[in-house]
């Protein structure tokens, strides 16, 4: 009987070279440096939560005391679209703080540069592209 390696070998190489090529997920230790944040804040307790959105479709949840955690994650390729629209909006050259005792964000921050567009004040509402983009990030939390 003659016993061939092809087979095994091919599978392995098959293994190596599906999982090699996978990035790393990241953790509440370890964030991306390109990330979306929204949330809300103000109020009684003055503090704020927030949603972390990263380029592969994980998604984080950092509670009002700034613990981060683990929220169900979406398609890599709604997270790249919505990456698409924060660049679109030019989310980064915005300067818009306009808070009222509870309020809205979303914030951009790419390295050490974050750009945060902030709103609740009824008498300087938001562009409407932000609060769509706001709804979109969301509908991510639905599912």
């Amino acid at each position: 009987m003659k016993f061939s390696f092809v087979p095994i070998a091919f599978a392995l190489l098959f293994f190596v070279g599906t999982t090699a090529c996978k990035h790393n997920p990241y953790n509440a230790e370890k964030l991306p440096e390109k990330q979306i944040r929204w949330g809300n804040g103000g109020g009684i307790v003055g503090k704020e939560s927030a949603h972390i959105l990263c380029e592969n479709g994980q998604i984080f949840y950092r509670d009002i005391l700034g613990k981060v955690n683990d929220a169900p994650k979406t398609k890599r390729k709604n997270a790249v679209a919505l990456y698409k629209t924060v660049e679109t909006l030019e989310l980064s050259k915005m300067d818009f703080t306009h808070p009222s005792n509870t309020y809205q964000f979303i914030e951009w921050q790419d390295g050490d540069m974050v750009s945060r567009v902030v709103w609740g004040d009824k008498g300087f509402p938001v562009e409407k592209s932000i609060s769509d983009l706001y709804g979109s990030l969301n509908l991510l939390l639905q599912k």
